[in-house]
């Protein structure tokens, strides 16, 4: 059976979910052929550089106008110049002969669908929501199965139309890792030292301050663990000027240094939440500035699994210490987390393809 995978790059927690859902399907099922491919790259490739760079750009320096845009973009369920690439996605699906498409971008199931009405086309096309807000431009007309994170997610998009048994609570797809991973908060240095684990997400964005890392840094009772992701310059000011900081650059090791923490501070990524969840790492959240990373962690906030300070003018330290300090509250969080991952579905994609009958129409 071929399966084709469709994300982007847009951050990196689209594609981290495809290569998720990958790794699963061929776990289960190594006789099958997935392929992941970035629909960017195979549309305009010539300029996939500057489409991701300029995104990039966007979020890090200009977030209010990527909120704007991402606002307006939130209300329409049609992709930009479907007519134009409908032969190149006819030479992307000539090329794989995928029975399945899954996709981890809105753009991509917006594709797939127009390509589908307009090719009179039945194949399957199941669409995986990277965050707990789903705004209509995740809804396509086509989409066989909406699988989803939350019950909130799931109800958000029966409002918009949805129909209830066309969409599964799966939870946000993360690597096997995350899920195998046996929780044990007892680390290295010992019962007095508590973990506090840092991270920026794909872009390096740490949301953080100097002061906070100074504070913490001077701190005996913790042990402070900074990943930067691709951010360079930002991992050799850390290990210039807080040396008692663990800094760590690109990583595919993240749930190594999850499993261990007690904590882990963090932007509110759907990808990174769901990286905890599964590890039964509570979350400290920094004033979320993008539009759906402020949802994702309205949920966070919602479930108690996690801490989110929705206003920089607090001592960002003391609070994250009097956090760590209190062992009853993070065990009530692991608790909640656990009751998170009680409630989702864990079925693979394959489970549900092969209750349906399916024709493939090229």
């Amino acid at each position: 059976m071929n399966i084709l995978i469709l994300t982007g790059q847009f951050g990196m927690g689209h594609y981290s979910a495809a290569e998720a859902l990958k790794q699963d399907i061929l776990v289960q099922n190594p006789d099958m052929q997935v392929n992941v491919v970035d629909i960017i790259e195979y549309m305009v490739p010539r300029f996939s550089k500057a489409i991701y760079g300029g995104f990039n750009f966007m979020v890090s320096k200009c977030s209010w106008l990527y909120n704007f845009l991402n606002q307006v973009s939130a209300r329409y369920s049609r992709a930009p110049f479907e007519r134009t690439f409908i032969r190149k996605l006819e030479n992307l699906l000539g090329k794989f002969q995928p029975e399945l498409i899954i996709s981890t971008l809105p753009l991509c199931s917006q594709y797939i669908s127009a390509y589908k009405s307009m090719r009179k086309c039945n194949i399957t096309l199941y669409t995986y929501v990277t965050d707990i807000t789903a705004h209509e431009e995740w809804i396509s007309q086509n989409t066989s199965m909406y699988f989803v994170g939350s019950e909130s997610t799931k109800n958000t998009l029966i409002s918009k139309g949805v129909a209830p048994e066309k969409i599964i609570i799966s939870g946000i797809p993360v690597k096997r890792a995350f899920k195998e991973c046996s929780v044990n908060k007892r680390n290295e240095y010992g019962d007095p030292v508590k973990e506090i684990l840092i991270m920026g997400g794909g872009l390096g964005l740490i949301p953080s301050t100097d002061k906070m890392l100074k504070q913490l840094s001077q701190n005996a009772s913790v042990h402070v663990t900074m990943i930067t992701g691709k951010n360079e310059k930002l991992l050799g000011k850390i290990k210039k000027e807080f040396p008692n900081i663990e800094a760590i650059g690109y990583t595919d090791n993240v749930c190594e240094y999850m499993k261990r923490a007690d904590v882990v501070v963090t932007k509110s990524g759907g990808i990174t939440t769901f990286e905890a969840i599964n590890c039964e790492t509570p979350l400290y959240v920094i004033k979320p500035f993008l539009s759906q990373e402020v949802g994702n962690a309205e949920y966070i906030q919602s479930l108690n699994i996690g801490r989110v300070l929705w206003s920089n003018n607090i001592n960002i330290a003391g609070d994250l210490l009097s956090l760590i300090e209190n062992q009853k509250l993070l065990n009530k969080m692991q608790e909640n987390m656990r009751e998170v991952k009680s409630r989702l579905n864990p079925s693979s994609p394959l489970s549900f393809y092969y209750s349906e009958e399916n024709n493939l129409c090229l």
